[in-house]
């Protein structure tokens, strides 16, 4: 099988490097503000409900930013989103006050809704046919990578701190902040990408009622998924210190390991739906996961969890991007937006509904059911992939012809 690389455009590249350092910096957010929460004294309790509040909100505002970006160029949309993303964050960090703190997690909540619809239809606008596919994959594998650095030096950085004989309360809030520094650094190559809209502002939105039809049957598998990976992987962690007794750092590293085995699955997913076809390469990643789920349900072994547990999330991620790639090809330009946040709004409502159904069967059963269960999904939602959407693919390549 000969295999080549198409190359990127110029605009492709910058948006790849713009969400690395994105990324990067988040990441440092991410991973060090729980522990900076817990540090100042708040619960537990609290610390839910304030990343459940921004994850309600980026849901909340996902279907206005779609239609709200069509008024402006990108420079705009990624000034603003960025710079207020940033401070909502910083907001939530160097507030004194619970209040305060909640308001910044709604404002950067509201502004990762803008860049997971304006993230899509960009990509779709600065690729053609040819190479689309792979730069889907590549910009999910930057966002692994950023993610991979950005702990090494999130975790690294509040140790150092440490050692100056600063509290860890103000060296977390520190570490913290110079990621979000250096996450600001993404604003050069994003407005570097051609100050353009992406959407035709004069297409009447309230004609969208008409695609409806194809809008649910490319969301509602995604929405399974979702569904489905609720209701066991958020708890991975606890199942390898539960089951295994492992330290959080054997369990860190093997969730470093298979955020890189999953860059490489992704990567190399584009080349196999060149020659199997986008529905088929999803289906086959889906279906393959499925015993591996099986075995974590059920192996007391270490060595066969641990690559049951690689395998499956290289095999379910390697797709994603093609999901979303195939997705918003089957739209106009107009609808990417909107199609783009309903794939967001599916797979955070259908996670965030199954991981509390989810914790509470661990809590009573145990992890093997919900393992069990997650299969069951993926496999539901790769019929529905054959039912529902092959065909759309078979008649879109026959028209190409």
């Amino acid at each position: 099988m000969k295999i080549s690389i198409p190359k990127f455009s110029r605009d492709a590249k910058l948006f790849l490097f713009g969400n690395f350092i994105n990324g990067f910096g988040i990441t440092g957010f991410n991973l060090l503000f729980n522990l900076y929460l817990k540090s100042k004294g708040i619960g537990e309790g609290s610390i839910g409900r304030l990343l459940s509040v921004g994850a309600y909100s980026t849901m909340l505002m996902v279907l206005p930013a779609s239609f709200l970006i069509r008024k402006f160029s990108l420079k705009k949309i990624f000034t603003f989103t960025v710079l207020f993303l940033i401070s909502g964050y910083l907001l939530a960090v160097i507030s004194a006050s619970l209040k305060s703190i909640f308001i910044g997690m709604i404002i950067s909540g509201m502004c990762s809704a803008i860049f997971s619809c304006v993230g899509g239809p960009l990509i779709m606008e600065v690729s053609g046919p040819e190479e689309r596919t792979l730069l889907f994959s590549f910009n999910f594998a930057i966002s692994l990578s950023a993610s991979i650095f950005g702990n090494i030096l999130a975790g690294n950085l509040s140790v150092i701190l440490n050692r100056f004989n600063i509290t860890q309360e103000i060296a977390l809030k520190f570490a913290i902040i110079i990621h979000l520094f250096i996450a600001s650094f993404s604003l050069i190559p994003f407005l570097s990408i051609r100050d353009a809209r992406i959407f035709d502002e004069e297409e009447n939105i309230f004609k969208m009622h008409t695609k409806i039809g194809l809008i649910l049957k490319l969301s509602t598998p995604h929405l399974l998924v979702g569904f489905g990976a609720g209701l066991s992987i958020p708890f991975l962690n606890l199942y390898f210190r539960d089951r295994f007794s492992l330290s959080t750092s054997t369990i860190g590293y093997f969730f470093s390991i298979s955020q890189l085995t999953m860059i490489f699955g992704t990567l190399i997913a584009p080349f196999i739906s060149k020659h199997k076809g986008k529905i088929i390469t999803i289906v086959l990643s889906q279906i393959f996961s499925v015993p591996f789920l099986f075995i974590l349900s059920v192996t007391n072994n270490i060595p066969i969890a641990f690559i049951s547990f690689i395998l499956r999330s290289s095999l379910m991620n390697m797709a994603q991007p093609i999901v979303t790639n195939f997705s918003l090809e089957m739209v106009d330009k107009n609808t990417r937006p909107f199609l783009s946040g309903l794939l967001t709004i599916a797979w955070i409502s259908g996670w965030g509904l199954s991981a509390n159904i989810g914790g509470k069967i661990i809590e009573s059963k145990g992890y093997s059911l919900p393992f069990n269960l997650t299969g069951i999904f993926y496999i539901i939602s790769s019929i529905l992939y054959l039912r529902l959407l092959l065909p759309l693919e078979i008649s879109r390549e026959k028209n190409k012809k």
